[in-house]
């Protein structure tokens, strides 16, 4: 229906040039003659209309008004009207013949400028690598698709570990894949809707098809491009993500619609191949990772973050014993986020050593500010493998503590059992160091990881923290046996162990009775504030828990 209306408004625009151009030699001739004749000067106004010919209808238009405008200005125009004289046949033979080479060499020049054009729109629109239309016509095209209304799918092809490759294989290699791929994809799709983003992306439009169709060709085609071929004797495998979306008439920017097939080949593993559709909440969740990166950045210039400080109690001494320092993030009218969420995200983006570093450097100083006012407890500090595998985070965290004159026995850092696997060989010299400096590591979450008897040979530590979810299990009878039998299993060894997410009396009362050295959870205190937690230490009886 938009094209009907497109070509009858194409229609009446050069009926209206023709009417145009009609009125122009009729209204030139009428001047000439008017004015006296050729002799004049006038007959020259024959050429505007030539020109407007030339512009508008090129070549045969302007031969054509040439052709009328020098007959009508010849053999029928009288050289002087006023004397009677008419031309003779070369004057206005020669004029026809002046008006045919102006028509002819006008129309030249504006079609060598159409050429000129139509190279330069050629090259907005064509990928110089590929050959292909790039995201310019792509955006053009899905823009009069969505307008007329049609239906079809979106299928985009991520090459996820081209760029990997191709800093370490020769270009000529990686040139030959794509345009092997390029091939086999012109086979499987319509050329004029495959469309080049960039080297290792493409979007392909299909019509008059099904989704089932589709997915068994990109399996096809995925799984020839997973088998690994030779490059400078070394086997490489390309991974081939594809996201799909059916467009339905939905009320829609191409922009958005390329944006989509973008995000659905986005799900999945990082190098898995495979073919996905669009997911919203999948969408959701990466703007809200990209907010709370974003957000992150600023966090500590915002002075956003603070430390909280949760007890842990020694119960063979009936007193605090030590604090495990957390992170909290006040994001004032903005929707929480937990540590459990904002550290990974910090880890992700690698944010994270600046976020370790702040606590480091806040911690020792609550350390400082704690012992002055007569409190002193040790500190341990949650920390990555990305720190612990880092020789420099080792060296600043032992100067830091000897530069404000903290004996380093007073502070300890905490590690997940299932990091430690990251990279053995350095972890395990790193932490020998901060033990060496005296500096306590302890084990978190103990117990939940594949490795964890494997564990207490391969890394040094002090302590080991039992998980909460043996402790929540405690009065179960096999569960009793294995808490009591490894900590038998630690003091064998000369460690101690602490009992995390203690909640009961009960479960307090049993561990006391199984030796177990140290215990923190909400039976005690949750995490709190630096002057609550002052307050609670200040003032805390083992007695009130007995």
């Amino acid at each position: 229906m938009k094209s009907f209306f497109i070509k009858r408004k194409n229609k009446t625009l050069n009926t209206f040039k023709i009417l145009l151009l009609i009125l122009m030699i009729i209204a030139v001739s009428s001047i000439v003659y008017l004015s006296g004749g050729t002799s004049g000067a006038w007959a020259q106004l024959n050429f505007i209309t030539i020109v407007l010919a030339a512009y508008f209808f090129r070549e045969k238009g302007a031969i054509c008004v040439s052709l009328i405008s020098g007959l009508i200005s010849g053999p029928f125009m009288p050289n002087d009207r006023f004397l009677g004289i008419m031309q003779s046949p070369s004057n206005w033979l020669f004029r026809l013949f002046i008006y045919l080479f102006i028509a002819y060499f006008i129309s030249f020049i504006f079609k060598k400028n159409d050429r000129l054009n139509k190279k330069i729109s050629d090259s907005h629109y064509i990928s110089h690598f590929t050959g292909l239309y790039n995201s310019n016509k792509l955006i053009e095209d899905l823009h009069q698709f969505i307008s007329n209304k049609e239906v079809f799918f979106i299928l985009f092809y991520k090459i996820k570990n081209l760029e990997e490759i191709s800093k370490y294989v020769d270009s000529n290699i990686i040139n030959e894949l794509i345009k092997k791929g390029l091939n086999k994809a012109k086979e499987m799709y319509d050329n004029n809707f495959i469309y080049s983003l960039n080297i290792d992306e493409y979007i392909i439009i299909i019509k008059d098809s099904n989704e089932k169709t589709i997915r068994k060709q990109v399996n096809y085609f995925i799984h020839n491009y997973k088998k690994p071929i030779n490059a400078n004797n070394h086997l490489i495998s390309l991974v081939i993500k594809a996201g799909l979306i059916h467009y339905n008439k939905e009320e829609i920017s191409a922009i958005e619609l390329i944006n989509r097939v973008k995000i659905a080949a986005d799900q999945g593993l990082l190098y898995e191949s495979g073919i996905y559709k669009y997911d919203y909440q999948f969408k959701k969740e990466k703007i809200f990772f990209h907010e709370i990166a974003s957000s992150l950045n600023n966090s500590i210039v915002n002075n956003e973050l603070y430390l909280v400080y949760q007890p842990i109690v020694d119960i063979n001494d009936n007193v605090i014993s030590s604090s495990e320092v957390l992170i909290r993030w006040n994001r004032g009218n903005k929707e929480a986020v937990g540590p459990n969420v904002f550290i990974k995200i910090a880890e992700q983006t690698g944010f994270i050593k600046t976020l370790t570093r702040w606590i480091i450097a806040t911690s020792l100083d609550q350390y400082l500010e704690f012992k002055k006012n007569g409190l002193e407890i040790k500190q341990s500090i949650n920390v990555t493998a990305t720190e612990l595998i880092d020789n420099n985070f080792t060296k600043q965290f032992i100067n830091q503590m000897k530069e404000k004159n903290i004996n380093c026995n007073n502070f300890g850092i905490e590690i997940t059992e299932r990091v430690v696997s990251k990279d053995n060989i350095k972890l395990r010299d790193n932490l020998l160091e901060l033990q060496n400096n005296k500096v306590l590591i302890e084990i978190d979450d103990f117990g939940t990881g594949y490795n964890s008897l494997m564990n207490l040979g391969e890394i040094p530590f002090d302590f080991i923290k039992i998980d909460k979810y043996f402790i929540d299990k405690i009065f179960d009878k096999e569960m009793k046996i294995i808490i009591k039998q490894l900590i038998v299993l630690i003091h064998s060894i000369g460690r101690k162990v602490i009992a995390e997410g203690v909640e009961t009396k009960e479960q307090f009362l049993l561990l006391k009775e199984l030796k177990c050295d140290k215990i923190q959870g909400y039976y005690f205190s949750k995490p709190l504030e630096k002057d609550s937690f002052f307050h609670y230490c200040k003032s805390f009886d083992i007695k009130n828990y007995l």
